[in-house]
């Protein structure tokens, strides 16, 4: 099955989201990735003397799990190897 999961982070409060995408594989290491689509957006603001910008950047991690009986077929397969 394909999923997705969303990652997002506002410069400069938010844990930055190279670690934020690299923590997450870390912590789903049976996942097949199929790709990563990065975003990136700053806009500035003015008035009255008053300047700000705002930085933000997101991730969309896409990737497959296997299925149950993918799974049960793996295990099966080895089963059989050994």
């Amino acid at each position: 099955m394909i999923k997705t999961v969303f990652l997002s982070c506002d410069y400069p409060s938010d844990e930055a989201i190279a670690v934020q995408i690299n923590s997450w594989l870390a912590e789903n290491p049976d996942i097949k990735l199929i790709d990563i689509k990065f975003q990136s957006n700053v806009s500035a603001v003015a008035d009255s003397g008053v300047s700000a910008e705002y930085w933000h950047t997101s991730a969309l991690i896409i990737y497959k799990v296997p299925s149950e009986n993918n799974i049960k077929s793996i295990k099966s397969k080895e089963k059989i190897k050994k």
